[in-house]
């Protein structure tokens, strides 16, 4: 876009000082008293280069809205994170952006050690006028996997009330949403938003979203988990059910519902996700249904460098034992999980520094979660998946947009075994 710019600079001067050339009059004749014609040809000159001047900066500014240049804004629209909200503040044309992370984890206990690039990814805009525009977020995990998290379209009726289109992320909890590595702490998500709440979790649909004075809200109707997917796992629960909609199968349907708050320091928020994952499979007893009902709470309280954050979750799912046999393998799903967290954080260097735009926030969360509260009649209860998490670490960004963290994490669970690790990583927003 800058080369355009300077081009379509080039081709305005140029074109600019043509037409002065053609216009500027010949040299007048010298005066008899040396004076009489050296003031009009200053003046006109003048005149000129504050015409150029002015061309120039218009064309400037017209070329800017034309290709969608802005300045960067870091603001969040909807509870999405800031760079995934570009196109929001962009007044028209082509938005980028994007994040990017990368780790090292030592595992203190069993396992191997291992690095990833864990994610490389782009969001693209385009804002077609004021009320209609796209968005989507392109992403690479481990240097090999593709994928699309959402691209959906936004008519923006009124603050109000928007109607959404497309591929869109579920509206539950803290990070599926907001899940850009600034913007929490820990080099991974919290284990009860990945493991019984799916991040990032994204679906077909459509729906409408909007915000009254402090409150916001979003309502989607989705397509529904794949329960036949094969890819299910009793330590992940249904997160291998998630289509991410390509080619997906759409026998089956859901709906999720959002409603948050926030005043100053204080948000506070919870959504309910209810539908089907059956998608059609059939048994010897008929159809499955499975139904899945999700729903969570969580609040965030942010003052002074101080912030604090918590979440509860909870999950039943129906047909669990027939859904668990259809995988096959011995699995057991839990019919009813439950989990959740708080976490707490201080910015040091922001209190004691606060002009020196860095920050460094030591923290420290607590997680608890039990994908097995209850399992189908006849099926055992695996007391590994009672699980406590104890993470605590630091938090530094030398400027807002770039992320260095480190974290110890010790897992323990109800089968009496604990896992340790040490993770160190790194991110940018942009």
């Amino acid at each position: 876009m800058r080369v355009k710019i300077i081009v379509a600079l080039a081709i305005v001067l140029a074109s600019s000082a043509a037409r002065a050339d053609d216009a500027a009059p010949a040299a007048p004749a010298p005066a008899s008293d040396g004076q009489a014609g050296a003031p009009a040809a200053k003046s006109e000159g003048e005149a000129a280069t504050k015409e150029e001047v002015k061309a120039l900066a218009e064309e400037l500014r017209r070329l800017k809205l034309e290709m969608g240049l802005k300045d960067v804004e870091y603001a969040s629209y909807g509870g999405m994170g800031p760079a995934a909200s570009k196109v929001y503040f962009a007044p028209k044309g082509l938005s980028i952006g994007g994040y990017g992370e990368i780790f090292y984890r030592n595992r203190l206990s069993d396992g191997p050690s291992d690095s990833d690039l864990y994610r490389v990814v782009l969001y693209t805009g385009y804002r077609f006028t004021p009320k209609i525009l796209f968005n989507a977020e392109i992403e690479y995990e481990h240097q090999h996997e593709l994928s699309v998290e959402f691209a959906y379209l936004d008519f923006l009726l009124s603050d109000a009330l928007g109607i959404r289109v497309g591929n869109v992320l579920v509206p539950m909890g803290f990070v599926n949403e907001l899940h850009e590595p600034p913007f929490f702490n820990g080099v991974f998500r919290p284990s009860v938003e990945r493991n019984l709440i799916p991040s990032t979790w994204n679906e077909n649909g459509l729906g409408v979203h909007g915000a009254v004075g402090p409150v916001r809200y979003k309502a989607y109707a989705l397509v529904g988990l794949n329960g036949q997917s094969g890819d299910l796992s009793s330590g992940s629960w249904l997160r291998g059910a998630r289509t991410g909609g390509g080619e997906a199968p759409a026998e089956s349907f859901a709906g999720v519902a959002s409603l948050g708050y926030e005043r100053g320091p204080l948000s506070v928020a919870g959504s309910v996700y209810r539908g089907r994952a059956g998608q059609g499979a059939k048994d010897a007893e008929g159809t499955l249904h499975a139904d899945v009902t999700l729903a969570e709470a969580h609040a965030q309280l942010a003052w002074r460098g101080l912030q604090l954050r918590g979440l509860y979750a909870m999950g039943w799912l129906g047909d669990a034992g027939r859904l668990s046999a259809l995988q096959g393998g011995g699995l057991v799903l839990g019919s009813r999980t439950r989990g959740g967290y708080v976490e707490v954080a201080y910015d040091v260097l922001g209190v004691a520094l606060p002009d020196a735009g860095q920050s460094l926030s030591p923290f420290v969360r607590l997680e608890a979660l039990d994908l097995h509260d209850q399992v189908p009649a006849g099926l055992a209860r695996d007391p590994a998946l009672d699980q406590t998490l104890f993470t605590a670490g630091l938090t530094y960004k030398p400027i807002p947009n770039v992320v260095v963290k480190a974290d110890y994490q010790r897992t323990s669970t109800d089968a009496d075994t604990t896992a340790e690790q040490i993770d160190l990583g790194v991110g940018y927003v942009f």
